[in-house]
């Protein structure tokens, strides 16, 4: 037990520390690195089994005379939208109803599984969906009781090692998501044991028995963020052609200050007077599948409500998109739509602007204003 206890411990503590190496990455998207504390789970759950003996077996025995129970409790975390890893503990009352033996045995156990969220990496991630499939794989241990759950008695030296087993475990989970911390499970197992597990074998051999388990519980959020947010990342594009503005600037800064500071000869010219300003189109972009105006994309909402302080009666439309490579076109409809209506909420909530000023539109993905994909995640501002 001791040796498993190790083994438990070494496979999750390598698990750990070479996540925190693994960018998240889901489909192209790169999410921001969530603490430590982050994306941790406890499930609790119980269901039935059915051991498979290689040995002899009773052939009369029906499928109810093979069921078993067996409980287990889990915790885990979720390294990226896309992995995770849990430690199981486990145990229960199986019925491998092999010839010449007792029929029924408990047991407990764990293992350490290993987590892939099939519909995250294949599709996209949305922290909102109900339904998750996610099938595992992981090493073990079991160690056979008796009906007391008290540990059996040895027959000699040659059986010593019988009712213990290295497993070896894969299964498939159904995730069914209730709210941000709670979810509703239904997992299908199975793990191979040694065939001395059950007492029908002889320790040492490569004889292997299997046991199919069901099993249906809840799983709660321990705390912390249990989602991921898609990093920002920067456009170079534009990165570079901010930097050839300040060139430019620069160079003909350089060529002002070469000028003389006085230029009697020179006509005086009267200062020109603005006295309305020119409105450029302002845009906000989006994150993925968001509706929410990060910090760096306020300026675009600061300048709109200025120009329209200054200028009380202009107006102004707001016209909002979603990307076409991501999500239906239901959805993004449905998306545009609220992006459209959280830059008219900001214009009205944090600017005093009277909504009368202000008309919404949405297009979804029916029109994309920028041949870039990843732009099209905006609202534009249409000032009149």
């Amino acid at each position: 037990m001791k040796k498993f206890s190790l083994l438990l411990f070494s496979a999750l503590v390598a698990f750990s520390i070479g996540a925190q190496e693994v960018q998240n990455v889901s489909e192209g998207t790169v999410y921001l690195k969530n603490k430590g504390s982050d994306n941790w789970y406890m499930g609790i759950g119980g269901g039935t089994n059915i051991y498979l003996t290689s040995g002899e077996s009773d052939a009369d025995a029906g499928l109810g005379d093979r069921m078993g129970w067996n409980g287990q409790l889990e915790i885990g975390r979720w390294n990226s939208p896309n992995w995770g890893a849990r430690l199981v503990i486990d145990g229960g009352h199986i019925k491998h109803v092999a010839t010449g033996l007792d029929p029924e045995q408990n047991w407990l156990g764990g293992h350490v599984d290993l987590m892939y969220n099939i519909i995250n990496a294949w599709g996209s991630y949305n922290p909102d969906r109900v339904y998750s499939l996610i099938p595992y794989v992981g090493v073990g241990y079991m160690y056979g009781l008796n009906e007391d759950w008290k540990k059996p008695n040895p027959d000699g030296d040659l059986f010593k090692n019988q009712n213990q087993s290295l497993t070896y475990n894969a299964g498939l989970i159904n995730n069914f998501q209730l709210s941000k911390s709670v979810a509703l499970f239904l997992e299908l197992g199975v793990r191979i044991v040694q065939e001395s597990f059950d007492g029908s074998g002889v320790v040492g051999n490569r004889e292997y028995d299997g046991m199919l388990t069901g099993v249906a519980g809840l799983k709660f959020g321990l705390g912390g963020k249990q989602d991921f947010t898609p990093a920002e990342l920067m456009d170079y594009n534009l990165i570079n052609d901010l930097n050839s503005q300040i060139n430019r600037l620069r160079a003909e800064n350089e060529e002002l200050r070469l000028r003389p500071e006085s230029c009697p000869e020179c006509p005086e010219v009267e200062p020109t007077i603005v006295n309305e300003a020119v409105y450029v189109p302002n845009v906000v972009f989006f994150r993925i599948n968001s509706a929410k105006i990060d910090k760096g994309q306020q300026i675009s909402v600061h300048n709109t409500a200025e120009y329209m302080k200054a200028n009380p009666d202009a107006k102004v439309n707001i016209v909002a998109y979603a990307d076409a490579q991501t999500g239906t076109p239901e959805y993004n409809f449905a998306l545009s739509e609220k992006r459209a209506r959280a830059v008219a909420d900001a214009l009205t909530n944090d600017y005093g602007i009277n909504s009368d000023r202000i008309a919404i539109d949405w297009k979804g993905d029916t029109e994309q204003p920028y041949a870039e994909n990843d732009w099209n995640r905006v609202a534009i501002f249409f000032v009149d």
